[in-house]
């Protein structure tokens, strides 16, 4: 039976829980597929959530950056590190534009992926360079607009996420962490049936003074 208020028909209901005091047990612990909303983090804020994420376990990370250059990030690594954790940049950025250094051994330059299955192969050629235990990817915001997704986006996004959970890619990884950025766009579709957490962090930041 349809419900209806003010004449109009109620299509979803939405749940929202504030977790701030269980995050650090969440994140000790995180594995599967995580959809990690955010408005517009710096990779200082991102370093901040991997250092929290198994604190008291070495983990091998594969940071596929669709957004960020492999210098920037090593650049803010040498200033803000990563603790307990060994990190492999795929940088899809630069792509080829600018050949990867010979002593460089911890990043691979890649033509940005234009489609979904172009990632699941990037995927897969990181995997089988680094062995990863968590794989992370920045961000789906290339892909998919969750505030007005087309049902094709859709479509293609649950095949992605049902390769990068299944055997489809051969893949036993057990930890996924795709950022979105809600910056630009208020989300109103989120595949909450085909990923097990979805987390939201929004970085409030002060505005800057201007000299009198």
């Amino acid at each position: 039976m349809a419900l209806f208020m003010n004449d109009q028909k109620i299509i979803q209901e939405n749940y929202w829980k504030e977790i701030q005091n269980e995050i650090p047990d969440i994140l000790k612990d995180l594995s599967g597929i995580v959809l990690l909303t955010h408005n517009s983090l710096e990779f200082t804020n991102i370093i901040d959530f991997l250092n929290k994420i198994k604190p008291n376990h070495f983990s091998n990370i594969l940071y596929i950056s669709l957004i960020r250059s492999y210098n920037y990030m090593q650049l803010t690594l040498e200033k803000k590190p990563l603790e307990q954790k060994m990190i492999f940049f795929i940088d899809c950025v630069s792509g080829f534009a600018f050949p990867p250094d010979d002593n460089v051994d911890d990043c691979m330059y890649h033509k940005p992926p234009q489609t979904f299955e172009e990632l699941k192969d990037i995927i897969t050629f990181g995997i089988e360079k680094c062995n990863p235990d968590i794989i992370v990817i920045d961000s789906l915001t290339q892909f998919i607009n969750f505030s007005k997704p087309t049902e094709s986006e859709i479509s293609k996004l649950y095949e992605f996420l049902h390769s990068i959970r299944g055997n489809v890619l051969n893949i036993i990884q057990d930890t996924f962490i795709l950022l979105y950025d809600t910056e630009m766009s208020i989300m109103q579709n989120l595949p909450r049936e085909h990923t097990d957490l979805i987390l939201k962090i929004e970085v409030l930041k002060e505005a800057g003074l201007t000299p009198g």
